[in-house]
């Protein structure tokens, strides 16, 4: 199991230090705000071709080859997207780096579904990103400041370093066949399934539209970077609690509770950002800034676990990476287009909002229906 979690935070690394990554980019490479967004998503572009694949050859192939090649591909090209500089090229590495980040992230949520109790397994998945970020977002500032753009993949190449080392020696070899012999066949899982899926899709554009431009969010507003940077790792850390919590809360309440109880508090959050002045940044921003990211840990579990409850053949949940990863490639672009001047983020939050809460509806509506069918 920690050989299968710290995979799964691996795969969810770029997403995790999304804040810092545009951050640094813009601050460092000189590229304009649209170019930023896109390569902001371009890791999920490779980590939506090869995840989406995983749902054929998930249960077919070596797992913990699978996983190696995967981090193997990630290393390097972290390591050259460290000394490019021109655009196309490193977009066209960022991809890369994708392609290899989505096969070993598939194969460790395919086994977290497989685990005795998915819902915990996944919360305990979510508290490890959780950790990751926070010794990030204290770490990164200051290594960044001294060593420039390239610190961002030395750092993630240390822990892909340690990732594909431990998979060597624990990884599991090869998952479960499909369970109880079932075959996944998408005419039997057609509504639920197209609504979980695109659920997951629109509530990951809102959360990484908001997450990814929060960083500048706060320098726009008067807070220093490094200051910034600090309020998001402290967050991070007490958001812990969020996925460790939900999992609790799901289970005497139901998973529905949970989820629209997460978004009443993030669309709160949102116009709390909205409301930032100069005079009330700094107190504004910490309460937003960590009440969001404790819900948004919240909401993980319920939702991956609604997503595994669709299918009883344990194949449908290698999807939910290539629904996190669509709405990735589309959060980050979208919100950069909408973003005018560089320095008003209104219709950010407007568009995280929106999708939050059609996200989250449809989610209800396959917990909803799935309660019902039982």
């Amino acid at each position: 199991m920690a050989a299968i979690i710290l995979v799964a935070v691996m795969g969810a690394s770029v997403l995790i230090l999304l804040p810092l990554w545009i951050g640094t980019m813009t601050e460092t490479l000189g590229f304009s705000i649209q170019q930023v967004g896109f390569l902001a998503s371009a890791d999920m572009v490779g980590v939506f071709i090869t995840s989406t694949s995983a749902v054929v050859w998930v249960r077919r192939l070596s797992w913990r080859t699978m996983v190696l090649v995967g981090l193997g591909v990630f290393l390097v090209a972290n390591f050259a997207s460290a000394f490019a500089r021109d655009f196309a090229l490193l977009y066209s590495l960022r991809v890369l780096a994708g392609l290899g980040c989505g096969a070993a992230y598939a194969v460790s949520l395919a086994a977290l579904g497989d685990a005795r109790n998915p819902d915990w397994s996944f919360g305990l998945t979510v508290s490890a990103q959780v950790a990751f970020g926070f010794i990030g977002f204290e770490v990164l500032p200051g290594l960044i400041d001294v060593h420039g753009f390239n610190a961002f993949f030395w750092y993630l190449n240390a822990w892909l370093l340690l990732a594909f080392l431990l998979s060597a020696w624990l990884f599991p070899r090869r998952g479960a066949a499909a369970r109880d012999a079932v075959s996944l066949r998408l005419a039997d899982i057609g509504a639920p399934a197209a609504a979980a899926f695109l659920g997951t899709v629109f509530l990951y554009i809102a959360i990484s539209a908001v997450w990814g431009y929060m960083e500048r969010m706060g320098v726009a507003a008067g807070l220093a970077s490094v200051k910034v940077a600090e309020i998001i790792g402290w967050g991070y850390l007490i958001s812990i609690l969020g996925s460790v919590v939900a999992p609790a809360v799901s289970r005497y309440t139901g998973r529905t509770f949970a989820m629209l109880l997460a978004l009443v508090v993030m669309l709160l959050t949102f116009f709390g950002l909205a409301a930032m002045t100069p005079d009330n940044a700094l107190v504004l921003y910490i309460a937003t800034t960590i009440v969001f990211q404790f819900f948004w840990s919240f909401v993980l579990p319920p939702l991956m676990a609604t997503f595994n409850a669709v299918d009883a053949s344990g194949r449908f949940i290698v999807l939910s990476s290539p629904a996190f990863k669509i709405g990735e490639i589309i959060g980050p672009p979208l919100a950069a287009y909408w973003i005018a001047d560089g320095n008003s983020y209104q219709p950010v939050l407007w568009l995280g909002a929106v999708c939050a809460i059609i996200g989250i509806g449809l989610m209800v509506l396959v917990s909803w229906r799935k309660r019902h069918d039982a």
